[in-house]
């Protein structure tokens, strides 16, 4: 089997306006060796389950309210496969931006969600595009990520390769601690006093196993804990969407930022992920974890691909470039670290940013936050100029959500000091359960104020006011703190509001400068562009190529 599509090495000369190279450009990347080797036999991760749409732009349900997991389109198979290198996700000129650092690879994770995941492979069967599929895909994906139905996935189980449990018990645990495709799972069996370890003997470049419990979950005698999984191509089936926390993380954000605009005279302001927000990563290609055992086992291999990814081919920058946000949330502590080692001294703020914050990201959010830091770009491509000042901010990593509770975070010292004199004080917020109380050796204590808290904090703030009082210089509310940042830009006159016409809502306005992408000689997407772009005067083609080499080469010296 051969990839779809082949790899090339070296990104195509230009042909096309930035943003629609990047698609004939990035869907084929195979630059880097450890993702894409010569030998498709020994891609370090899957083949994983995969779908196609049958039409270039399906026709997509919409998911009711509060709905966890929907059928989103009516799909086919495709041949199992590694999901492909990512382009942005959402409108290509979307004033706000977030980049992380590479695309998770869900699969890879044990339990049901993992036994269900599937990717896009998309074909240029029966007369479609597959590039224009791509573009599609990835221009209004949101929030959500794409599953098969359970007992679809249940269904396509390699047979003699079940694991079935010889008595009843509990799933305690999984073991994945590098990109093997063998690993254990440990069960505890009713009436045993120890936990006992199933290995999965998993193989590179055949399918792979999947855990068919969650941890905790009770299964009875004869029950399949885990099999391999190998979806055929070729048969049609519901394609579930299933929104993830990741991309929903900044949803807060943005109904904060509603409110503000509320209150601006802009009544009924909706913004979405996909269309306000483009979310993007610095590397293309998906991993479970970014560490080296998870991409190819040292340092270096981590280091090339970032090289190759980052540097080399800057697909994130290119896109920032052509982009042009006022706003860029670099997510976590690590993404910032990837961004300033390439492209540091495009950052001017106050003061350098730290390499190595004292309290990781909250520092770094503290101080993008407070001050204003910019990645600011000047250059002249022939009697061609180009400008781009973006905000810049830096967040916790969105994964978690425990990040974004409200909390108080203080160094171990601090808060050694703050217990001798509230001890109190101390002992509430240690012991209340309604609280999320964290003390790592070393590390800053965080105390999370959770969304089930309820009256927690007014209780302790009407019975220990001193002490509340003097918490607040480490009080972090990371939602409305990026919230915050918005309001500063609108009224300053970088995020601004178009009004409707009476037929049309209104809307954020779009960055400045054109675009083509949803209108162009190989695709017209059905919604077309509502905002004007591909109206402007256009960049000459290679123009933005040329100011991303120019970009690059100043941080190479």
């Amino acid at each position: 089997m051969s990839y779809n599509p082949p790899r090339q090495r070296t990104p195509a000369a230009p042909k096309d306006p930035l943003e629609i190279d990047l698609v004939y450009n990035l869907r084929p990347c195979g630059t880097c060796e450890f993702f894409w080797p010569d030998v498709q036999a020994t891609q370090p991760y899957g083949p994983y389950p995969a779908y196609d749409f049958e039409q270039n732009f399906p026709k997509e349900n919409l998911p009711g309210s509060g709905a966890g997991s929907f059928v989103w389109i009516d799909g086919s198979t495709q041949p199992p496969c590694f999901p492909g290198p990512e382009v942005m996700d959402g409108c290509r000129k979307a004033p706000i931006m977030t980049i992380g650092i590479n695309p998770n690879l869900t699969a890879f994770g044990p339990g049901t969600t993992g036994a269900s995941w599937c990717y896009p492979n998309f074909s240029s069967d029966g007369g479609t595009d597959a590039y224009a599929k791509y573009a599609y895909y990835y221009r209004y994906r949101s929030v959500y990520q794409e599953h098969f139905a359970l007992p679809f996935a249940e269904d396509h189980l390699v047979q003699g390769s079940e694991v079935k449990a010889p008595k009843a018990g509990e799933l305690k645990g999984y073991t994945r601690g590098d990109d093997s495709p063998a690993f254990d799972i440990q069960v505890q069996y009713d009436g045993e006093t120890a936990p006992s370890a199933i290995h999965l003997a998993g193989t590179l470049g055949g399918p792979q196993y999947v855990v068919l419990f969650n941890l905790g979950a009770r299964f009875a005698a004869g029950d399949v804990l885990a099999a391999k999984i190998s979806v055929p191509p070729g048969l049609q089936t519901d394609v579930y969407q299933q929104g993830i926390t990741y991309y929903t993380q900044l949803l807060p954000v943005l109904s904060a930022f509603e409110s503000f605009l509320a209150g601006k005279g802009h009544a009924g302001a909706k913004l979405r992920v996909g269309e306000d927000v483009g979310q993007l990563d610095m590397v293309a290609c998906a991993s479970p974890h970014w560490a080296p055992q998870w991409l190819g086992g040292t340092s270096q291999s981590v280091n090339t691909v970032v090289k190759n990814c980052v540097q080399k081919n800057a697909w994130a920058m290119k896109q920032l470039l052509q982009t042009r946000p006022a706003i860029l949330f670099l997510v976590g502590q690590s993404s910032w670290t990837m961004f300033r080692h390439s492209f540091g001294h495009l950052v001017k703020g106050p003061q350098p940013l730290p390499a190595v914050p004292e309290d990781g990201p909250y520092t770094l959010l503290s101080l993008t936050t407070k001050n204003e830091y910019r990645i600011q770009i000047s250059t002249q491509i022939g009697s061609a100029e180009y400008q781009l000042s973006t905000r810049l901010v830096i967040t916790p990593h969105f994964s978690y959500d425990f990040n974004f509770y409200p909390q108080f975070r203080l160094s171990s010292d601090d808060w050694r000091a703050f217990s001798a004199q509230n001890a109190a004080a101390a002992k509430f917020l240690s012991t209340d359960p309604r609280l999320s109380f964290q003390q790592p050796p070393g590390a800053y204590v965080a105390i999370g104020i959770p969304p089930a808290a309820g009256n927690a904090l007014r209780e302790f703030q009407k019975q220990f006011a001193a002490a509340y009082a003097a918490l607040q210089p480490f009080f972090y509310d990371p939602h409305n703190q990026m919230a915050a940042v918005l309001g500063d830009l609108f009224n300053g006159g970088e995020l601004t509001w178009t009004p409707g016409d009476g037929q049309s809502p209104g809307y954020l306005s779009r960055a400045d400068g054109p675009c083509q992408f949803c209108e162009n000689s190989h695709w017209k997407f059905p919604l077309g562009c509502p905002y004007g772009k591909p109206k402007e005067e256009q960049f000459t083609v290679g123009f933005l190529e040329n100011v991303a080499a120019k970009v690059i080469a100043s941080g190479t010296g």
